[in-house]
């Protein structure tokens, strides 16, 4: 070990004339020999930017981490800190004392050495729980892909999803930071040369990728880095292209019978004629087989063509896709699989989208392998495997959801602590068991608003907001109330979708209904809005607008259980709900032109004040009569049937008061001589009625059937 001892130095000139000299000294081992100088340190420091600025430097905010998991079921609040990784560079912030909301506002940098960021880096993040005795433990972890840094060179308080070490989502954990990249000197880029007439110096035609653009190119001088030149055999050899036609969606026009003609060279293939309907599925299979050399079949092109097969040939073609296969070859096993291809006016660019098609393309040479088409379920984000041509711009948006509140929410956690505090403190007010929070989904990305502890009927005041491209790929948007638990993952308490495209006036529908039932699913729970019902796409339409107004929330039965069940997969929007599980007071609206500064607000005074007549309640009582129950099976106890509305007659919850006049008195069954049980009322026939307290939309109703009668009127007569 060679040890390098310091002690004072005398007599040190001063380098600059106007200032002190602030002397560092940096001893460097050369092998045989050592080198030691002496360093103005405020001269380094300066120099250090200069050189950042030159090499190019990619700095990492930590801000904050909301709500962080215990790592230990009693142990209490953990000591958090984050771990940064970059080409295996590791960074780290100072951990916190005991809190589950750590705040850092470090800077950690990352030195880039004159090497830029590439499209295809990660910034893997771990979350770590300090530990004064044995290793420290990660609670979560996620990784950032930098495309968009590189493009944009600063993100500014960027919300990163964490998941737990077994890879379940840390749905209520918000990570925050803000990503700066400052590239390596512009001398060092190499504009792209559209001029040049070689063949191989390119892959590809100018596409953009939304998602993975770890092969487009901008074609700017300013922002273009010039690809590697990949050599390409120029001896001829036997090729296949496998061609799959999936489905199109949302393609332009009302009552078309379409086909899709794929024309490879010289050779054209069509797909067999859907009529009637603008989302086709084709699901069909074309092969070409070529003889040529690699570097020519790379400069060819795959044009994809949708057409309308009822109309005139000047008026057939709905929209075109062009890709040169020097694209395709590219990829990982020369193939693109199940990609949606956004469709155009080839004339006309900047008319915007005229639909979607969805393909996977194989190119076999000599030897390959196809690969497998085998995929699970469609990914949610499906916008990020979106190919849309160069030149097609498609207009940035914001959707603007105002949660107000949620009513009616079930108990979703064990009353076991609940009990243990009874024991200790008779008169403390048992709380109510669901710590809500709803999450609003669309095209892969998610916003959430606050958590609200141990409350039924929760009021978030908070607008959400997620950014777009419209017009877009995705019709549905998820929202889903989650109930916070800090041992385990978040529960789902219920989830609703609402389809965009049918919440519009639809002129090959007619008028939708805009308050019929929507359906929900499970979490708390989930509900679903579908783009189609509430907007209108044409140029006579209007944008994505829902509310003010309160969506029913189904999912499975109410009733709190210890042991998971079949019927809690409702809860996650797997299928019909059949229990009420509470409902929230939400409004849509969609801004054109701009995307969100921040994900997360707070809803105005004025907002609040408006929605105020969309919540005033009127009574209402259902009365039903039973007049008969037969064809029963073998009860060994009584039967009684019980009617309810919302939470209203349901005897087995007890946020609503006495629910005794909604169930029919109880009875034996009686054997009817053959297969069957019947119960014996006779000419008495129970009768049983529940009050109950509704906001009044007949306003909605009678203005929807007026236009309804008007459309008949117009159509009919």
């Amino acid at each position: 070990m060679l040890k390098v001892t310091v002690h004072n130095a005398e007599r040190i000139p001063n380098m600059e004339r106007f200032t002190n000299v602030d002397p560092m000294v940096t001893v460097i081992f050369q092998g045989m020999y050592i080198e030691i100088f002496i360093i103005d340190k405020t001269k380094r420091m300066m120099d250090d930017v200069n050189v950042a600025n030159r090499d190019g430097l990619f700095r990492v905010i930590i801000h904050n981490v909301n709500n962080v998991p215990s790592t230990e079921r009693f142990r209490g609040s953990p000591d958090p800190y984050i771990n940064i990784f970059y080409h295996g560079i590791k960074k780290q912030t100072n951990w916190q004392r005991s809190t589950c909301d750590p705040k850092w506002e470090e800077t950690l940098d990352f030195p880039l050495n004159g090497i830029p960021i590439q499209s295809t880096d990660t910034l893997e993040i771990h979350l770590k729980d300090h530990e004064t005795i044995g290793a420290n433990k990660l609670i979560g972890q996620g990784s950032v892909l930098l495309n968009d840094v590189m493009r944009t060179s600063t993100i500014k308080r960027r919300l990163v999803q964490l998941t737990n070490p077994q890879g379940v989502l840390l749905e209520a954990t918000k990570l925050y930071i803000t990503l700066e990249y400052t590239s390596p000197s512009s001398t060092e880029k190499m504009p792209i040369s559209l001029k040049s007439g070689d063949p191989n110096q390119f892959d590809d035609v100018p596409l953009q990728n939304i998602g993975d653009t770890s092969w487009a190119l901008e074609a700017s001088g300013d922002q273009g880095m010039k690809r590697p030149i990949k050599s390409r055999s120029m001896k001829a050899q036997d090729f296949q292209i496998r061609i799959k036609i999936f489905q199109a969606r949302q393609l332009d026009g009302s009552n078309l019978h379409p086909v899709c003609r794929v024309r490879v060279f010289t050779s054209v293939k069509q797909t067999k004629i859907q009529k009637g309907t603008n989302q086709p599925y084709f699901n069909e299979v074309f092969f070409f087989n070529i003889n040529m050399s690699e570097a020519e079949l790379c400069d060819e092109m795959i044009e994809f063509e949708v057409c309308n097969s009822r109309t005139l040939r000047a008026d057939m073609k709905i929209g075109t896709f062009k890709m040169d296969i020097g694209y395709i070859y590219s990829q990982p096993k020369h193939s693109i699989n199940r990609k949606w291809l956004l469709l155009s006016d080839e004339d006309d660019r900047m008319a915007g989208a005229r639909g979607y098609l969805k393909v996977s393309v194989n190119i076999l040479g000599p030897g390959d392998e196809a690969p497998s088409q085998e995929n699970a379920a469609d990914d949610d984000d499906i916008e990020s495997n979106l190919l849309k041509p160069a030149g097609l711009m498609l207009r940035p948006a914001t959707f603007v959801l105002k949660v107000y509140k949620a009513d009616d929410l079930p108990r979703m956690d064990s009353a076991f602590l609940n009990g243990v505090k009874k024991l200790f403190h008779a008169a403390e007010d048992i709380k109510e068991l669901v710590d809500p929070y709803v999450v609003f989904s669309f095209a892969g990305q998610q916003v959430s608003t606050k958590i609200i502890y141990t409350c039924s009927h929760p009021e978030f005041n908070q607008e959400l907001r997620l950014g777009l491209k419209f017009p877009s790929m995705c019709d549905k948007i998820v929202l889903t109330v989650m109930d916070w638990d800090r041992l385990q993952f978040d529960d789902i308490t219920c989830s609703t979708l609402l389809h965009i495209n049918r919440l519009c006036d639809d002129r090959e529908n007619g008028i939708n209904h805009y308050m019929d039932k929507i359906s929900s699913d499970d979490i708390v729970s989930r509900n679903f809005l579908h783009l189609k019902q509430i907007s209108q796409l044409s140029d006579e339409g209007f944008l994505p607008t829902f509310g003010p107004c309160w969506i029913n929330l189904y999912g499975s039965p109410r009733e709190y259980s210890e042991v998971p069940t079949v019927l809690d997969e409702l809860n996650s929007g797997k299928g019909d709900g059949v229990a009420y599980r509470g409902r929230i007071f939400v409004e849509l609206q969609t801004i054109l032109g701009e995307t969100p500064n921040e994900p997360i607000g707070e809803i105005s005074n004025s907002d609040l004040i408006r929605t105020l007549p969309y919540q005033s309640r009127k009574k209402y009582k259902l009365h039903a009569a039973f007049l008969d129950a037969c064809m029963l099976y073998e009860h060994e106890s009584t039967i009684e049937f019980e009617i309810s509305i919302g939470n209203y007659g349901n005897k087995f919850d007890d946020l609503v008061g006495n629910a005794s006049c909604s169930t029919t008195p109880p009875a034996n069954p009686v054997f009817d001589g053959t297969s069957y049980y019947f119960l014996p009322w006779g000419h008495i026939k129970p009768c049983v009625q529940v009050a109950s307290e509704w906001e009044d939309i007949t306003f909605r109703l009678e203005a929807m059937n007026q236009l309804s009668k008007i459309r008949l009127f117009i159509v009919y007569y």
